[in-house]
């Protein structure tokens, strides 16, 4: 029935014909359908041993929450304190997971933001052999007496001052615009030499 789509009345005939509650439990879990749970959460409220089952082995497919709420009060659920306890257990183990993995990514971010810091604060060569991106004439000017204004970003494309697009006043900050057609990223920043 599954394999036909028929994800639901495949639960139902393991729920009332074969009456496993792990059965249905793990058919729900490769499903990874909250309609399925929420049947199966459906049909064993008014069944202990499924309560039971569903609470040991609920965990983090479905908010527990969802199914101790329906619990009916006076209802006899036989080993509840232990279900209770193991959903408490795998909590705290699922906190203390997100916990570990959000100091990792703290950690690596702030390392690769001292990388990015200490890579844009290096100098940037400028030599007889760097051309002008958008005029194609060498940067540095034949006549170093004359005054020149050139500006070289941190991703290593430099232009003479005058060979840039003025800023609008909707971005008046430049970018590098064979970088920025691509993509804006760190290495469109902008360094300025004058003399």
């Amino acid at each position: 029935l599954s394999r036909m789509g028929n994800s639901r009345s495949a639960l139902k005939m393991i729920m009332e014909e074969l009456h496993d509650v792990d059965k249905a439990i793990e058919f729900a879990k490769e499903q990874d359908d909250g309609e399925l749970w929420e049947d199966l959460i459906l049909y064993s409220i008014d069944k202990p041993p499924f309560i039971t089952g569903l609470l040991k082995n609920i965990r983090t497919h479905v908010d527990p929450i969802l199914l101790i709420h329906r619990i009916k009060e006076g209802m006899e659920i036989p080993n509840l304190r232990d279900s209770l306890v193991k959903i408490l257990q795998d909590y705290n183990l699922q906190i203390l997971l997100r916990e570990g993995c959000k100091k990792i990514l703290v950690a690596d971010s702030l390392s690769l933001l001292k990388k990015m810091h200490r890579t844009q604060m290096k100098g940037v060569l400028v030599d007889e052999e760097n051309i002008c991106e958008s005029c194609l004439s060498p940067i540095l000017p034949s006549d170093a007496a004359k005054p020149f204004s050139v500006v070289a970003f941190h991703c290593r494309h430099m232009f003479h001052k005058e060979c840039l697009p003025v800023p609008s006043m909707n971005s008046p900050a430049q970018f590098c615009g064979i970088c920025s057609a691509k993509h804006r990223g760190p290495g469109s920043a902008i360094l300025e030499m004058k003399k």
